[in-house]
């Protein structure tokens, strides 16, 4: 797979993301094995607590996402963005490996 689009937007008092219904099946294909979600809704109580952690959650969400932890068959994804809506901004980039990324995160 050469690119997965995680789609994200604010709501209320959180952060709902998602892959489109293509990238879903594509992962689902990819991964057999895997359970990927079709969306993570990411509440927090106050926005100065979550922004104080907000340059981690993506590497949380990709995995989620993804369906299963971190490993190395998530290589087998050469780019992954976060794209915010509306707006279609991507504004987090991990390339290649997940741990060489282009950080530009959500809340930043």
């Amino acid at each position: 797979m050469d690119k997965l689009t995680i789609y994200y937007s604010f709501k209320g008092n959180g952060i709902l993301f998602g892959p489109t219904s293509y990238d879903y099946e594509s992962l689902k294909k990819l991964f057999p094995n895997a359970q990927p979600a079709k969306s993570i809704f990411v509440e927090y109580d106050r926005q100065s607590d979550f922004k104080n952690y907000h340059a981690q959650l993506e590497n949380y969400i990709f995995p989620a996402i993804a369906g299963f932890p971190v490993s190395e068959d998530l290589k087998k994804i050469k780019v992954i963005e976060f794209m915010m809506t509306p707006g279609r901004t991507v504004t987090y980039t991990i390339k290649n490996n997940i741990y060489e990324q282009e950080i530009q995160p959500i809340c930043g």
